[in-house]
This record gives C-alpha cells, structure tokens and sequence, in this order.
C-alpha cells in the first residue's frame, strides 16, 4: 500500500540496515547518558567555601564562612579528638564551647540592634525508655551536658517587660559527643560548627524586625542513646517556648546535606528558603520505614516535646561515618558551606519572618528538589488532584490512540487493540520485576561457595551497576522477547505499542499508589507526565503531515526527549539511594542479606533509567533483540569472570575493602571480674567472609583456637554496646594462656587461679539499701546503687516481674521479662542508682521473708582509657593484650576498641 512503510531490517542492504541500528541505538543510548552525566554534575555539586572573614560584602551582612566553621571542626576532632561521654574529653568540649560562644556575646554588645543573648548550661539527671530495632533498651543518665544558647529580640527601653518575643522560638539542635571509635569531625563536629558561626553570624545583625527567638542546642550525649535532647526537652526552663526545631546531624564527610525527615507544611515550606536546596519526601518516607539504620535526636524533639521540624544531614561517604577517620582532612572542601549557608537561610527565616504559633504535624505533604536549583512543595491534596487528573489525561489520550488506530485499520477491531494494549502493559510490568529480580541471581552466584566474592560491589559504588545492570537489561528485554510468544492479538506495530504502554503502565501505578495516600508517589506520576508529554509530542508533531493514511510510529526525537528527561530526573534519587544504602550495607549485621538488596537497588535503577529503551528494543524486530541479549549475557559473563579473578586478592578490584572503605570490627577485651575468665571477642557488622583472614591471624598470634560467637549467643559479652549487640557476630579468644606466657610479672608461674588478681582497682561495685519485704503484697522493694569510678557507659541486666521501678515516664511490663538498663554518667561522676520493687514468686516467699531471695544482677562497665583515642589500656599480668590484636590487623579494617569488665551480683 503506497505511503505504508515500515521501518524493520530488509529494506536496503545489510550495511544500511545496521548503521541504521547502531545510529538509533547510539541517539537513545547517547540521551541516557547526557541525562545521567548532567544529574551527576548537579547532584555531587557543593557551592565554594565563602571568604574566611564571613563577610558577605554584597548584602553588607555577616554571613556563613566555612574557613570558621573548620577551625571549630579542626578543634574539636583534631585537637580534643574523641568526645566521649564521661571522658574529660567531653568536658574539655564543652568548656571550650561556651568560651567560644562567649566571646561571640561580648562582640555583639556594642552593635546597635543586636540580639539579646542568654546563655545556659545545664546538667541534667533522668531516664527514659529507647527502643530501638525492636529491643527495649531503658536508658538512665546523670549529670550529662546541654550548652542553651538564646538570641532574641533587642529589650525595648520603654517597655522592658514585653518579652513576647521570647515566648516563640525555634529550636536548633546538634550534639557535641562522639560515638565510641570515632573523633567525629561530621558527627557531628560539623553541626556543632556551624551553629556556632550561626551565632557569630546573627549576633551581629539588627534584630528589631524579628519576630520569634532562636534557642541554639549543643548537646552532650546523643551517641549515648539520645540523653541530653531528651534533658532538655523534658526538664530545661525555656522547654515550653520551643514551637519547632531543625536538627542538624551528619553520617557522611560529603556533598550536599538532604532533608531527610519533616513533619509539617509550615516547617517543609521554610526548607524552600535554603539556596542549595536536597531533598525529597521518599527519604522521609523511606526513613520512617526503619530500613535506614540510624536515628537523630530529632525523635526526642517530637516524643516528648510535640514538636514539628525537620532533620537535616551531611550524607554521602559514609563508609568513615562512626570509624577513626572521620577527621578534618576528609571533609569535602564546599559540604559544610552547602550545610551552613542552607541553615542559616532556614533558621533566619523562621526567626525573622515566620509564624511559629499553632503548627500542626503533618505528613501529608510533597516535596522535592529538581537538581538542587529549586525545591518543589504542595499538599497532598493538591497532589491526588493532579495526579489523578494526569492518569485521566493519560486514559483519554488511550482512547484517542485506539480510535486512530482502528479507524485508520478497521480490520484491527477495538476489542483486539484493547487486548494487545493489555498483553504489552503487563508485559512491562514483567519487564519491571524481572529487571528487579534477576540480578539476585547474580548475587547469589557470587556468593555461593565456588564464587565466594561478598559485598564485590562495596568499595565504589559504580561496581553494582557493572555487576548487576547486565542481567537488569536481560530481564527487562527478555520479557519483552517472550512476549512475542504470548497468545492473543498483536500490535501494529510492538515498538509504537510498547512506547504507549510505557506512559500506560505509569498511569496505573499512579493510580494504584495514589490511592495509597503514599506522598512518594509522586515519582509514578512525574513519570507518567513526562511519557503523556512524549506521546502527545510524538503523535502530533513526528507522524507525516502529507500521509493519507496514520502510521503508528515512534518518531526518534521522543527516544531523545523521554531519554534524557527520564534519566535526568532519575539518577539524582538513583545516586542519593546508592550513597546511603551502599556504605550502609557495611554496618547491617551479619545476619542482612546485602548483596541480594544491592541486587536489587541497581536492578530497579537501570530499569527506571533505562525505560525507554524496553519500547526501543523492538524497532528491529525480534532478531535483533535476541542479538542484544545474548550480547548482554556475553557482558555478563565477562564481568562475573572479571568479579571471580579480581576478587580474589586484597589488591584486586572485587575486593571489597581498602584503607578509606574498611571493614567494621568491634574487638573488646572483657575480664569478667566473677569468673576470673580473660576473653577477647572480635565481631564484625557487615555480612563479607574476610573476617576469617583476621581470625586466622590472631589465632596464630595468641596461639589459641578462636571460638564461633553468632549474633544470638552473644548478647551477653556486648551488653555494654546492647542492643547494637544484635548486629554483631564473631569470635572468641581465652587470652589468658598468651598472658601468662608474656607476663612480665615477677611470680606469674605462681598465680594459678585468678590473672585478675594482678590487675589494679578501682572495680565496680553494685550494692542495694531501703530493702523492704511486704509479706501481704509479695513485693519486694530496694533501691540499687551502681558505682563505677573511671568506667563509663554501664550496664545492668537482670531478670523479674517488675512492679514498679524509678524509670520516668515508662511502666515495667505486666510479666516477668529480661531488663536491660544502660547508664551514662558525664564527666566526674562514678555512679548512679535505680529504685526496683519486685513481685516474688508465691512459691519462692518464705525465703522473702527470710531475707534469702535474691536477683541475678549482671553488672557490665567500660573502661575509659581503651576505647577513648589515647591507645591507653590497663595492663593484667603486666601485658597490654589489645596492642597485641592491633598490631595483627590488616589496613583495609576499622575498629571500634572496648575493654569491659563484667561482674555478678547476687542481690
């Protein structure tokens, strides 16, 4: 028929039928990549580091310098190093905090119109429950460190009293304590920095036209299970004047900070005010799933406080987040001026022109940024209009296209083009799922006993899509290859049918998560636009205005549009999801399987990066996409070949650890104090095998066989790190046999029975007083006293029905449980004390009675001098037995360093 031709291999010769393939290949290949390299360019952008004067001489305002904020940095985490609590570490922060801050109060003093400033310190005693991965964990503290600094509005001379300003303030938070293992230059040096030039910036502005205050947190014990946010919200004076808070926290050294929780349209809509805006409603929503394995103060904030706010993080390179090398020197030179420029501009806006009165809490709310250049907020109301008016756009432009297309070919009956819409949609939803599950197989290829090459993919985040991305594209394009077999009518054309089906598959994702009420739906319906665009742009401007007859065809220029577009659009999030989940898979527990997740993630990325290319496929026929599978299965054998040699040796390119990408390890000399017995446990919190090479190793070092400790049968010897202990598995070594044989100690041969005896005090002590029995009820009731000089984070275990105890706010469970209670003192305490009553068994009275029923109190402590940086530890026998280990590991681990001791009450 004249003017009817198509397009498919056979018309010319072979050489012009295959620079046609690779010429349009190349068009939608090359589009992807633009979209993808331009995403790139944008999505790890960090703004210059302003001048190191602050001084914006622009507006002729103060304004945010990271030259400041990283000589506070440098101080803190080069200079004071670890801060942890209960360390004179931690208290040499906070002095120097408040003298810093100081200095800033008299500087502002004799600029006109400055703000007041009020400054606190506050030392505050408490309990409260934490539960966490599903543990329980009641938490106590004692005199642990919150620095409150308040700026708010100049005292009017004539009316003095009216202090309303003061009345409404918007909370800034970040914590000062550094986790165990880590000197913590991002976490959360870098909060703590830039709230400190905050202050230096908005002391030296005029504050006559503000309207609410700003109270500056820097709090001491966060690491510690978040005590000191929880001291202030419930107990500090000026608590009941916060209205919100905008917490600031890091688990990265760089690129952009992202918003990554938010709870109302008020606060979300003063995040549009930051200039180098990052963030989207799907990590809020993937946050609150409990998939991300961390957690801020900002959960303090809203439990006790009600507050609504938003959470804020530095992110990406979090392969050092909470290990020795989060230190200055790894800090991205522009991250902490993306982090302090943003903040300042949030937290300026809620003082200066925000109402922070009657805010409610709300997730429903959508927002997100487009590349870092402005950030997009509606209501989730105004989002199911347009979603939903978007997915009946999409069903008229369906009947559009099925009329032309029946009209045009009257033999191709309604009924037929239904169904065959109906087999290439379900065929794209197949496409989608095996894009997502066969890569698995991969991971499960790689893994087993012949490949044995875990977590290849760790050290460079690139590694999975080259792993993975070959059997994505086969799963995708293999349904599309097996649909050819499907029975039932056929399309026209299956590449024009395919496209549409695209846009279509969208459409009823849209609809399907909309009525979800899910916010992150919004990723379905920006997907569905973009294809809707694309199709109204292919039928009306690339079809033949001359030709009498309506040819359905996919018209280059929309491969190019939706290409880029799509990829463009896609790889921000698909880079943002790589950065958190890879180095994350590092920390999951042992138990995780994290190469199937990886598997997974690069599975659905190049499926939604790669959408367009699933119509694509078919504009050559069915010959040429068998070609490109098996050319794709070719790749994907060369790259498993590639995994299996260069996995093989530390330095080959599958091995998944080097020196800025180590391995986790937990090792933790534990004397038990009532045994006498002296272990080394040495656990590991990623799920890769190489723990082994390190084992063997100490094994031949300490000359003993290491003994297998899983994650559940080893709760006890890590109570001090409890429930984080649940992650954890490993070994075991007895060190005593190495002691003996090392010890420098005159006499040694003679000590047969206990090695701690040549160990020096102090030791803990757990005693009880106010001991009372009630015959008549059966309860039992004490108080317990824990002391503990020089150790800190302690723990106590015990087992009972636990009528009433002296944990705020919290009632014990109605039956007898196991109880863990973690304690937290600040520097210069040495104990703490905990009231208990407890129900006695009926049959086990008359001992009561008699004053010979007791509970098992398992009592666990760490030392100071170990674990807090200094490479100090408390010698027994005369050896330094965690020096030994030190010197047996190899470069591409990071250790977090724990000497414990452990002792049993009978109480």
């Amino acid at each position: 028929m004249a003017g009817q031709v198509k397009r498919r291999p056979g018309y010319g010769s072979e050489e012009r039928t295959r620079c046609k393939i690779l010429g349009s290949w190349s068009a939608v290949i090359a589009s992807a990549l633009c979209g993808i390299a331009l995403a790139f360019h944008f999505h790890y952008k960090v703004p210059l580091p302003a001048n190191h004067l602050g001084y914006n001489p622009e507006t002729g305002l103060s304004d945010f310098s990271e030259h400041n904020a990283m000589n506070i940095i440098s101080h803190l985490s080069d200079t004071i190093g670890y801060r942890i609590v209960g360390t004179i570490e931690e208290q040499q922060s906070y002095e120097y905090i408040n003298d810093v801050i100081t200095q800033y109060k008299n500087e502002a003093q004799g600029i006109i119109g400055s703000p007041k400033f009020d400054i606190w310190v506050q030392q505050g005693t408490s309990s409260h429950r934490f539960d966490i991965m599903d543990k329980m964990v009641l938490k106590a503290y004692t005199n642990v460190t919150n620095i409150i600094v308040r700026l708010s509005c100049p005292i009017d001379p004539e009316h003095p009293e009216n202090r309303t300003c003061e009345d409404n303030a918007v909370l800034m938070n970040s914590h000062f304590d550094t986790t165990l293992g880590s000197p913590g230059a991002t976490d959360d040096g870098s909060g703590t920095a830039v709230m400190m030039d905050i202050i230096r910036v908005l002391s030296k502005r005029d504050w006559t036209g503000y309207k609410n205050a700003i109270v500056f947190l820097f709090n001491g014990a966060e690491e510690s299970l978040q005590d000191a946010s929880h001291a202030f919200i419930t107990m500090h004076e000026i608590k009941d004047t916060i209205r919100s808070v905008v917490n600031v926290d890091a688990c990265g050294t760089t690129g952009r900070e992202i918003l990554f929780q938010a709870n109302s349209r008020e606060m979300i809509e003063a995040y549009k005010q930051a200039p180098y805006p990052h963030g989207t409603v799907m990590a809020n929503d993937v946050f609150r799933t409990g998939l991300i394995l961390s957690d801020t103060d900002f959960r303090q904030f809203v439990q006790y406080g009600n507050l609504t706010g938003i959470d804020m993080a530095i992110y990406k390179n979090s392969y050092l987040y909470h290990t020795h090398l989060d230190i200055t020197k790894h800090l991205q030179p522009g991250a902490i001026q993306h982090l302090g420029a943003n903040t300042l501009a949030i937290i300026n806006y809620l003082a200066q022109n925000s109402t922070l009165t009657n805010i409610e809490p709300s997730s429903e709310v959508v927002f997100f940024d487009v590349q870092g250049l402005f950030f997009v907020v509606y209501s989730w109301a105004t989002a199911y209009t347009i979603q939903m008016s978007t997915v009946f756009l999409a069903l008229g432009y369906f009947a559009f296209i099925i009329y032309k297309t029946h009209n045009s070919s009257p033999y191709r009956s309604v009924s037929n083009l239904l169904i065959s819409y109906l087999k290439s949609t379900l065929a794209v939803f197949s496409s989608m799922i095996a894009s997502m599950l066969l890569p698995i197989t991969i991971s499960i290829l790689i893994t087993s006993n012949n490949f044995n090459r875990h977590m290849a993919w760790f050290k460079n985040e690139w590694y999975g899509a080259l792993i993975f991305s070959p059997m994505g594209l086969i799963g995708a394009y293999g349904v599309q290859y097996l649909s050819y077999a499907l029975p039932g009518p056929e399309h026209f054309d299956m590449e024009y049918g395919t496209f549409n089906s695209l846009m279509l598959f969208f459409a009823a994702g849209t609809a399907v998560t909309t009525q979800t009420g899910v916010a992150s739906s919004y990723v379905f319906w920006l997907y569905c636009f973009i294809l809707l665009l694309t199709c109204l742009l292919n039928e009306f401007a690339l079809r033949p205005v001359s030709s009498k007859i309506y040819l359905p065809q996919v018209g280059k220029a929309a491969y190019v549009v939706s290409g880029f577009v799509l990829s463009l659009l896609y790889s921000d999030y698909a880079y943002a999801l790589v950065d958190i989940f890879v180095p994350l898979t590092g920390r999951m527990g042992v138990d995780t399987p994290v190469d199937l997740i990886v598997a997974f993630i690069y599975g659905m990325i190049i499926f939604m990066v790669a959408l367009p290319s699933v119509a694509h496929v078919h504009r050559f026929g069915k010959k040429v996409l068998k070609k490109i599978i098996v050319l794709l299965l070719l790749g994907q054998a060369a790259v498993l070949a590639a995994v299996f040699i260069g996995g093989g040796s530390y330095g080959g390119w599958a091995f998944p650890y080097d020196e800025m990408h180590p391995k986790r390890l937990f090792i933790q000399q534990l004397k038990n104090l009532t045994s006498g017995e002296i272990t080394v446990g040495v656990a590991q919190a990623d799920h890769g095998p190489y723990i082994q090479t390190v084992v063997d190793s100490l094994e031949q070092e300490l000359g003993v066989t290491a003994e297998i400790r899983d994650a559940s049968s080893n709760m006890n010897d890590w109570d001090s790190i409890y429930p984080f202990s649940a992650f954890l598995g490993g070994y075991r070594f007895d060190v005593e046999p190495y002691i003996r044989n090392h010890s420098t100690v005159e006499g040694i041969e003679h000590i047969k029975s206990n090695l701690l005896d040549t160990l020096t005090g102090p030791f803990p002590e757990v005693k009880i007083y106010n001991d009372h029995y009630n015959p008549q009820t059966g309860v039992r009731s004490f108080s317990i006293m824990c002391l503990s000089p020089t150790y800190t984070w302690t723990v106590i275990a015990f087992d009972g029905h636990i009528i009433d105890w002296s944990i705020q706010d919290e009632q014990p469970l109605n039956h007898t449980s196991h109880y863990v209670v973690r304690h937290v003192s600040g520097y210069g305490n040495e104990g703490w004390s905990m009231n208990l009553s407890v129900k006695v068994p009926e049959n086990e009275r008359p001992q009561a009675e008699a004053g010979e029923w007791k509970i098992r109190f398992e009592f666990t402590a760490l030392e100071k001098e170990a674990f807090a940086g200094r490479g100090e530890e408390r010698l027994v026998g005369g050896v330094g037995i965690m020096s030994v280990i030190q010197r047996s590991l190899p470069i591409w681990t990071t250790t977090t360093w724990l000497s414990s001791v452990v002792k049993i009450w009978n109480l």
